[in-house]
């Protein structure tokens, strides 16, 4: 199964569900090339390729549901210090669901499908993110909740590019995955430190 075919809707995007049990099928079933560039698109697939020369680079965005997550970094020698707010990303079907119907989700989540930030090879960088989530709909109470914050660190190599996933699990749990996507096409994991304790964002 692809990436994109494991992320799941929330009840939120009811949307997409009525969509795939009308049609019985995906996007990338209906029109493989145009859903593959849709991902591309969306994902920081085309970030990822293309590094200047003695920097590093980040592509942070979320995987699970089609919820929200806000990042921010540090380059702090002390932990939960100093972060930068980079904004909130969210996965919103591209790929699996007709283009429109992703934007008009993504619209709803208020943040974009992922976010890009240029770290200075070989220093330290803390990344914090915080999740959010939201659930209701026909008969179902609307309940909302978060998971997080959730920090690691890492020291980026010169001309590497990574991402940085915010994983939504079971019960709402949650994880940050690093992986080395120099070839996002083989994507390798990195070792990380986790970073317990830091306080979540002031809202």
């Amino acid at each position: 199964m692809k990436w994109s075919e494991k992320i799941l809707c929330q009840p939120a995007a009811m949307l997409c569900l009525v969509v795939l049990a009308v049609t019985g099928c995906t996007y990338s079933q209906i029109n493989p090339e145009a859903a593959a560039a849709d991902i591309r698109a969306n994902t920081g697939y085309n970030e990822l390729k293309d590094i200047e020369a003695g920097t590093s680079k980040l592509v942070m965005r979320t995987f699970g549901i089609s919820a929200n997550a806000q990042f921010a970094v540090s380059t702090s020698e002390a932990p939960c210090q100093n972060f930068q707010h980079l904004g909130a990303a969210a996965y919103t079907g591209s790929g699996v669901v007709y283009p429109w119907i992703a934007s008009a989700l993504r619209a709803g989540t208020r943040a974009s499908p992922y976010l890009v930030h240029e770290a200075a090879p070989g220093q330290p960088i803390q990344i914090r993110s915080t999740g959010n989530w939201s659930t209701g709909g026909t008969n179902v109470a609307y309940r909302t909740g978060s998971c997080g914050p959730v920090t690691v660190s890492f020291t980026p190599v010169e001309n590497r590019a990574y991402t940085v996933e915010f994983v939504w699990g079971e019960k709402m749990s949650c994880r940050l995955a690093v992986m080395d996507a120099t070839d996002p096409d083989a994507p390798r994991p990195v070792e990380v430190r986790s970073i317990a304790g830091c306080p979540a964002p002031a809202r």
